[in-house]
């Protein structure tokens, strides 16, 4: 997803193969130059953000991190959804020529863009989680967002359509899930440990009596 941007500022139509890697520099210039994106994630946030926040004692899922979890979605999506069409070849709103349009493209970490593209869904899986403590729903809806990402970057033209970013996006999901995961067990094992040192003091003082 994130290797998109770099083509966004010639007029010509870009692959991701053509264009540099992502660094510092271009990366400050994208966001500076790309002002659709705060001003999507802003109404984005409150819009999900306040849809977890109402859905969180209805489902059972904890508050502050649902929000979170929605802020979160809503930044995926305002980076790689919300962006000028046409930039890259459109598929267009026929599924199977969009379908046929989309690379494979190699797996590798070896550039930040290909980095970043593992972080990006690391803190909606990793709130999700936390909120909801299902981490295989959240990674089933970590490659699903990173799906439609693509789906939509390779039918408007905003950007290309990769086989491999849903991976790496994917994987994002795993980690974050994965991290969550632990927090949540580690939570748990010292609550079993403070309640049976908690159960030992009891019965204690009710021998001692």
């Amino acid at each position: 997803m994130a290797r998109a941007w770099l083509g966004l500022g010639s007029a010509s139509v870009l692959g991701v193969s053509d264009g540099p890697d992502l660094n510092p520099h271009n990366l400050l210039n994208i966001l500076l130059h790309h002002l659709e994106v705060p001003a999507a994630f802003v109404p984005g946030s409150l819009l999900l953000g306040g849809l977890a926040w109402w859905l969180s004692p209805r489902r059972g899922w904890a508050q502050v991190p649902a929000v979170l979890a929605g802020c979160a979605l809503a930044l995926v999506l305002a980076l790689t959804v919300v962006r000028p069409f046409g930039h890259f070849s459109a598929g267009g709103l026929n599924p199977l020529t969009t379908l046929r349009q989309c690379s494979a493209g190699s797996l590798s970490l070896a550039h930040l863009y290909e980095q970043l593209n593992v972080a990006m869904l690391v803190p909606f899986a990793f709130f999700g989680t936390l909120a909801t403590r299902r981490p295989l729903l959240i990674v089933t809806s970590s490659a699903l967002v990173s799906g439609f990402a693509e789906f939509v970057q390779g039918a408007t033209g905003g950007g290309e359509c990769q086989v491999r970013d849903l991976v790496h996006n994917t994987a994002g999901g795993v980690l974050g899930a994965l991290l969550a995961g632990w927090m949540l067990w580690r939570r748990a094992r010292r609550a079993r440990r403070s309640s049976g040192i908690t159960a030992e003091l009891g019965v204690g003082a009710g021998s001692s009596r």
